[in-house]
């Protein structure tokens, strides 16, 4: 039960990690229910905007500034539901229009914590419902002796050592934005970069979460630059083409489509500096950017996306990916290392149906505990830092009451 203090409230958190990923998670019972107040909460509770974060929870990074609200499902094929957010480091911004496959991981952990879901060894299918796409995936969980495991051997590139493989099924995640796989109906289409002064060829793909796909060499890129390394001009390049997908695909979202860039496979060195991936080792490279900054490895949904992309004839990743039969494992260069993923696509008359798409994570509960939202930053103007009236503050302090 949340309780408040003279200045402060308090609320009670689970901080997981999914994957490259980390997140505060909350029950839905323990936050407000409307949209403002919720946004004007979560931004006091991460300590946004500010680049560090510092007065609060936000680990100054997109991969550590993410919130996941659970509570009892909302329908009959699910276990749980699972609200994603994207809390904005810099900016008084929370998305609630995206999905996250990393933090999906660690909510089925969390559904079986929790006791939503009774843990049945050797391994437990949490059904998690994303409210943000209305889609549920299947994943599978390993447990033992009624809890989930945490040692295994998997391991993944971008998270120190190994642990026990968590299983994301994500082949109900079709048109999770728009309805459809294909937004526009085209495995390709035209559009016009007014910094380029011309047109190029792009693919979107509505999987998991919507992405524009772009040629890196389109760009005058490899595709296997490492963060920090893409100039200014193509990060402005990379929001125009975000901006002309939208326009096209009818899709209207301050973050999607994520924007893709994809090349032919070759080696790098990883973004830790700690290994080299080769070229046959990688099946093509790819880089994922969210508000003009580069995934530091690449987001689970944004694979999903691709997985599926590399399957459909015609589309830009088809055209950049090695050959893989269908069913086979993409190997997916990313800039920590290689993210493999299981795609299983078929062509039905003129369209495409999406019968597998899995991969794998490894995902832990961290810390549980209290945390303290001063009751200042609750209030009305709050994004600005404004200093509220009584009244308002009285108001907020009952949201927590």
């Amino acid at each position: 039960m949340n309780e408040a203090t003279h200045e402060q409230v308090r609320v009670r958190i689970v901080m997981m990690r999914g994957g490259a990923s980390k997140a505060i998670f909350l029950e839905e019972k323990h936050v407000p229910a409307d949209r403002d107040q919720r946004t004007r909460f979560l931004l006091a509770l991460f300590g946004s905007p500010d680049r560090r974060q510092i007065d609060g929870l936000g680990g100054a990074d997109l991969l550590t500034s993410k919130c996941a609200i659970m509570g009892p499902p909302s329908r009959d094929d699910a276990d749980i539901d699972y609200t994603f957010m994207q809390v904005s480091v810099e900016h008084p911004i929370v998305t609630y229009d995206i999905a996250c496959g990393n933090i999906t991981a660690a909510a089925a952990v969390y559904a079986i914590e929790e006791g939503y879901v009774n843990a049945t060894a050797p391994a437990t299918t949490v059904r998690v419902h994303n409210t943000n796409t209305g889609k549920v995936m299947r994943i599978t969980v390993p447990v033992s002796n009624g809890l989930c495991r945490v040692e295994g051997a998997f391991a993944i590139d971008g998270v120190p050592g190994s642990g026990a493989e968590v299983q994301l099924d994500f082949s109900g995640t079709v048109g999770a934005a728009t309805g459809k796989m294909l937004p526009t109906g085209h495995a390709r289409d035209r559009i016009f970069v007014p910094s380029l002064a011309r047109e190029i060829e792009v693919s979107i793909v509505d999987v998991a979460n919507p992405c524009v796909f772009i040629a890196a060499e389109d760009l005058a890129l490899t595709g296997a630059e490492l963060p920090g390394e893409v100039p200014a001009r193509t990060l402005d390049m990379l929001e125009e083409i975000r901006v002309a997908a939208c326009r096209i695909s009818g899709i209207e979202s301050y973050l999607l489509p994520f924007q893709a860039v994809v090349g032919r496979a070759r080696g790098y060195g990883s973004f830790q500096g700690t290994s080299t991936v080769l070229a046959d080792q990688c099946d093509l490279v790819a880089r994922l950017f969210v508000e003009r900054a580069m995934h530091k490895a690449y987001a689970g949904t944004g694979a999903s996306c691709l997985a599926v992309a590399a399957r459909i004839e015609g589309s830009v990743v088809h055209a950049q990916c090695r050959p893989r039969a269908n069913g086979a494992t993409i190997r997916i260069g990313h800039p920590s290392g290689v993210l493999p993923i299981i795609s299983d696509v078929v062509r039905v008359g003129d369209g495409w149906r999406v019968d597998e798409v899995i991969f794998s994570r490894t995902a832990r509960r961290l810390m549980e505990g209290w945390a303290y939202v001063r009751k200042q930053r609750l209030g009305r103007r709050a994004r600005d830092d404004a200093r509220e009236d009584d009244e308002t503050i009285d108001a907020a302090e009952s949201l927590f009451s």
